[in-house]
């Protein structure tokens, strides 16, 4: 940000309507999730570089609206010579889930002092919801104002930590301890560095830029390596031996997803470096500065968009690997799936043959059982005493007492025919609770479970 002078009433208020900031700013503070709430953790971080650069650097620290309001209202009553050539706010998160260190309070008086347009407000949005995976590949516009009087210049720079003229600088970074913090607060420490910030502010884009691009090339390597491993199972897997399971692929579609939103983050990254290019070459006409460092900030971004292009071709490469390496796994997944079925069916088919020879063997004794148990029970009946014959008469004698045979056979049957009708149901019972379980154990593993569907 490159406040030089006050703004007009009329001009600000053509600003507000155009972009609708009071809109703006009212969704933002509404957003439970951007500001904290807890008065101990609140904490924005000033550096200030005074007139001369060469002097030691300003750091303070403000932990209340009413330190960061007086220190305002103090710097305000200074004339305008004796102010700090370049201030340096630090705002910041916790750690990556938290929302800002600082509140809505303080932010909007740094907002309402410096006169920041709603392109600073709609910055802020972007630090909200870090809980879960929204916006992804979402980078954001950079968002600019250039003028005679004043000029302002803002960006988003997704996987990462975030202008003689008075120079306002806001960084806005991930965590306390943030590489590109630490990394210019050590820079402002040097005398010449810090003489040379000054000069030209716009060199600290080319620094935070430089200083985190490289690492998208560990980003890919990292999951190249990963990929790499879980290629080379699906390849040395065998019927015999698997090497691959669903644990296999869905390592395979982690890889892929983290490498989705790749391409689009460098695709906006590298629409960023051209708006940063025309920034550069606008605030050195309007601030007359050196043109040495404007060729060395132009083959700076050059450089950087080269070097994203060619990390979006590896992000493009391993994505349509990754694709083909989810298909081997896939095959071979169903390669043993096939031979499981084959072994499966092989063995139905010996049980089935096994089960007809049973069957024919039960259905000849059951034959002959049937052709010998009407003479089984003839003989059983005329070998009992109550049944005899006259040897005089040759007539057939039966007792008088007969009807015990039956009054003990009936009731007999009877208590056999119901003991296995109950053993019956009471196998039928719980067989029912069995697939009845295993019916809830199955509905409850799929809503409980991740099953990726291929």
């Amino acid at each position: 940000m490159h406040p030089n002078n006050l703004i007009s009433a009329g001009v600000r208020s053509a600003a507000s309507l155009a972009q609708s900031t009071s809109q703006v700013r009212s969704r933002i503070r509404d957003n439970e999730l951007v500001f904290s709430k807890c008065q101990e953790s609140h904490l924005v971080e000033l550096a200030e570089i005074d007139v001369g650069a060469s002097q030691d650097l300003i750091n303070t620290s403000f932990k209340s609206l009413s330190q960061l309001s007086i220190h305002l209202e103090s710097t305000l009553a200074r004339p305008v010579t004796s102010r700090s050539r370049m201030e340096i706010y630090f705002l910041h998160q916790r750690d990556t889930w938290s929302p800002l260190s600082a509140s809505w309070e303080m932010v909007a008086l740094l907002a309402d002092h410096y006169d920041l347009s709603a392109g600073f407000f709609q910055m802020l949005g972007c630090f909200r919801d870090r809980l879960i995976s929204t916006e992804e590949g979402f980078s954001g516009i950079s968002r600019s104002h250039f003028a005679t009087q004043r000029s302002e210049f803002g960006w988003v720079y997704k996987y990462s930590e975030k202008k003689k003229s008075r120079t306002v600088l806001f960084v806005i970074s991930p965590s306390p301890t943030a590489h590109f913090t630490t990394y210019l607060k050590k820079t402002l420490l040097v005398p010449e560095d810090r003489s040379t910030l000054v000069e030209s502010p716009i060199l600290v884009h080319s620094m935070l830029i430089s200083m985190h691009l490289p690492s998208w090339q560990e980003y890919l390597e990292y999951h190249e390596t990963l990929l790499l491993k879980l290629d080379m199972k699906s390849a040395c897997s065998v019927l015999e031996q698997p090497l691959v399971t669903y644990d296999t692929l869905k390592s395979v579609r982690e890889v892929e997803k983290n490498i989705l939103p790749v391409s689009p983050l460098l695709t906006t990254f590298e629409e960023l470096v051209d708006c940063l290019q025309e920034a550069t070459r606008i605030f050195t006409q309007v601030n007359g500065r050196n043109e040495d460092i404007l060729a060395i900030m132009e083959t700076a971004f050059t450089t950087m968009r080269r070097e994203s292009s060619s990390y979006k071709l590896q992000a493009m490469y391993m994505q349509t690997r990754a694709q083909m390496t989810a298909q081997s796994v896939l095959d071979s997944l169903n390669l043993g799936f096939q031979k499981l079925a084959q072994d499966q069916s092989r063995n139905t088919f010996i049980m089935a043959r096994f089960a007809r020879e049973d069957s024919v063997a039960i259905r000849a004794i059951t034959l002959v059982t049937s052709f010998y148990l009407p003479f089984s029970f003839v003989a059983t009946m005329f070998g009992m005493n109550l049944v005899d014959f006259d040897l005089d008469t040759r007539n057939l004698l039966v007792s008088n007492q007969f009807w015990l045979y039956f009054l003990v056979s009936i009731p007999l049957t009877a208590v056999t025919l119901a003991c296995w009708r109950c053993r019956m149901q009471t196998y039928r019972k719980s067989y029912t609770m069995d697939e009845t379980v295993l019916k809830e154990d199955a509905r409850s593993g799929k809503s409980g479970e991740n099953i990726e569907t291929v």
